[in-house]
């Protein structure tokens, strides 16, 4: 897990890909990493900034101890992850690693620092189930990484329902 301030890779269990389409995408993680099964989250709605939301389709899936995240975005608040796919847009383009937080107060302090910082935080938003920010490192790292806080029950469930292989 993670302390605020600390390197950005230090608590990062995620890896994450946009896609025009989760259904070839996660063909294609089934045929060259052994991912066979995800847990589809079609039509997944989630707040981003001032009051607006993403609708895109989600699939997540463990391979050994990494989360795999394919999204592909929809509608809405959605040209953060849009554009990372080129034109034409290919297959699978990395996007993200996420950081997983212990508690909330550890998130809370990390934005702060990273504000601060003078970090661009192009989504710092939460949910019932979770608190969650992306911070801009293309410029140093070339992505993004997430922050993210889980709800205890919401953590639970999530988890009890993400195949693992």
């Amino acid at each position: 897990m993670d302390e605020p301030g600390g390197p950005p890779f230090a608590g990062f269990y995620q890896l994450a890909y946009v896609t025009p389409d989760i259904d070839a995408a996660q063909r294609l993680f089934a045929e060259t990493h052994g991912i066979p099964r995800f847990l589809e989250m079609r039509d997944a709605r989630y707040p981003t900034r001032d009051g607006r939301e993403a609708h895109c389709h989600l699939a997540l899936a463990y391979r050994g101890a990494i989360e795999i995240e394919i999204i592909q975005p929809i509608d809405g608040d959605i040209d953060f992850y849009r554009a990372f796919l080129p034109s034409p847009p290919t297959l699978v383009r990395f996007h993200h690693v996420c950081r997983l937080f212990d508690s909330r107060d550890a998130l809370e302090a990390e934005v702060e620092r990273l504000t601060r910082e003078g970090r661009a935080l192009p989504i710092n938003a939460g949910s019932s189930i979770a608190r969650y920010f992306y911070c801009d490192r293309r410029a140093d790292l070339g992505h993004f990484i997430e922050g993210i806080h889980f709800e205890e029950e919401g953590q639970r469930n999530l988890l009890a329902a993400i195949p693992r292989f």
